[in-house]
C-alpha cells in the first residue's frame, strides 16, 4: 500500500514539475515567423512633438533556443534589409526582449533631420501560432542643424508575428 501512495505521490511531483516549467519553457515560442508592426514614434522637441512612423514595419523573425534556460535568441529581418539580433526571455508564459539600443538617422521632409538613440524593448503572448508584441521605444533625438535634443516615445505600437507554415 505504501509503495503505490509513494508511486502516485511521485508521478504527482513529477507532472507538477512539468506543468510548472512549462510557464518558462521558450519551446512554444521556437520557431521562423512573418512580422508586421504598427505604430509611431514620437519625437518631442522645445517646438512640439513630432510623430514618425515606425521604419521597421515588416519583415522575418526567427526566434531560437538561448544559451541558459528560459532564454531565447532573436534575429529580426526587415524587408529593407535590415537585421537585429535582441536577447530575451520567456517567463510566466511570456517572451520579453531585453533593451537594444541602436542608433538611426531620422530624416522627415523638411520638418525634422537628425541623429535617434533609440532603445528598444517588447513584451509578447503567443496566442496559437501568433506572438503580438507591446513594442517600447524610447531614447533621445539630436536635431542635425540647431542640435536641440529631445525625447523619444511610443505610443500603441504593436508587431504581430505570425508563425510560418
Amino acid at each position: 500500500m505504501k509503495a503505490k501512495v509513494l508511486t502516485a505521490i511521485l508521478i504527482f511531483g513529477i507532472l507538477a514539475g512539468c506543468f510548472s516549467s512549462c510557464k518558462n519553457s521558450p519551446r512554444p515560442y521556437i520557431g521562423e515567423y512573418t512580422y508586421q508592426s504598427d505604430g509611431k514614434i514620437n519625437i518631442g522637441l522645445i517646438t512640439g512633438g513630432v510623430d514618425v512612423p515606425i521604419t521597421d514595419k515588416m519583415g522575418q523573425m526567427q526566434i531560437m533556443k538561448g544559451d541558459e534556460k528560459g532564454k531565447v535568441s532573436i534575429i529580426k529581418t526587415s524587408i529593407t534589409g535590415d537585421i537585429k539580433r535582441f536577447s530575451g526571455k520567456v517567463s510566466d508564459g511570456e517572451l520579453s526582449i531585453d533593451e537594444y539600443t541602436y542608433e538611426k538617422e531620422i530624416k522627415l521632409d523638411t520638418i525634422i533631420n537628425g541623429k535617434a538613440k533609440v532603445t528598444y524593448t517588447a513584451k509578447g503572448k503567443l496566442r496559437d501560432n501568433t506572438i503580438v508584441f507591446d513594442d517600447n521605444y524610447s531614447g533621445f533625438f539630436t536635431e542635425k542643424e540647431t542640435g536641440a535634443v529631445g525625447t523619444i516615445k511610443s505610443d500603441n505600437a504593436i508587431t504581430i508575428a505570425k508563425l510560418n507554415d
